[in-house]
């Protein structure tokens, strides 16, 4: 007879996972800095590409890009999660984290741009302009 707290579940999907453990070559594993990520995405997958931000000439700053991963959408969703917890524990140990106003997201334009000039495409555009509102109001926050 199975344990009825084995069967932990949220509307009805499995809550809790096997046992997984993990493995690293040290040999081959990759580690690296990055402070600028570009994010692409299609169907599939969404790709993070990671670069270094380079001003020496500041006259001209370039970022050079140097990796890239692709992560699927399932995977996007659980990392979303995850980095929302370890930043709410370092903000709580540490403080707010500070965004430079430069690094702001930049606002939309207010007529949409040929490609998004359709009910979905405004749709979109409409959700980005909130999101951008509430992060925006969250770095105010005490």
């Amino acid at each position: 007879m199975e344990n009825a707290q084995d069967k932990t579940s949220v509307a009805g999907i499995p809550t809790s996972a096997p046992q997984i453990t993990f493995k690293r070559d040290e040999t081959t594993f990759w580690k690296g800095y990055a402070n600028s990520v570009i994010v692409e995405s299609n169907s599939f997958d969404m790709k993070l590409i990671f670069g270094l931000y380079d001003h020496r000439d500041a006259t001209n700053p370039i970022v050079e890009q140097f990796s890239s991963i692709s992560i699927p959408w399932a995977e996007v969703k659980l990392l979303m999660f995850w980095m929302q917890v370890h930043l709410a524990g370092y903000e709580r140990e540490n403080g707010k984290v500070r965004v430079p106003a430069g690094a702001f997201p930049p606002e939309l334009p207010a007529t949409p741009p040929p490609l998004f000039n359709n009910p979905k495409g405004r749709e979109g555009l409409e959700a980005i302009r909130k999101m951008r509102a509430e992060f925006l109001a969250s770095l105010s926050e005490p």
